[in-house]
C-alpha cells in the first residue's frame, strides 16, 4: 500500500484514513514525492479521467499535432 501526507512536526498528515484499527503496528518507509514536470506525460496521464469533454480533446488534438509528418525534412 501507498499513501501520501505531508510532514507536519515530527510526524506526517496523511491525505486519506489509513484502513487498520487503532493501535496496530505499521512499517513506514518515507521518501519525499517525486514532482511531476508540468506537462510531462506522466502529469498528463495523472489527469486522467479528471478532463472536461473539451479538455481532453485539446489535449489529444495537441498530441496529434506533434506527431505529424514534416514530409518537406525528407525530400
Amino acid at each position: 500500500m501507498s499513501y501520501r501526507g505531508t510532514v507536519k512536526s515530527n510526524g506526517i498528515a496523511l491525505d486519506e484514513p489509513l484502513p487498520f484499527a487503532e493501535g496496530t503496528r505499521v512499517e513506514v518507509i518515507v521518501e519525499p514525492e517525486k514532482e511531476r514536470r508540468k506537462g510531462s506525460p506522466q502529469a498528463i496521464l495523472e489527469l486522467a479521467g479528471s478532463l472536461t469533454d473539451e479538455e481532453a480533446e485539446t489535449l489529444e488534438r495537441a498530441a496529434r499535432e506533434c506527431r505529424r509528418i514534416d514530409w518537406s525534412m525528407w525530400r
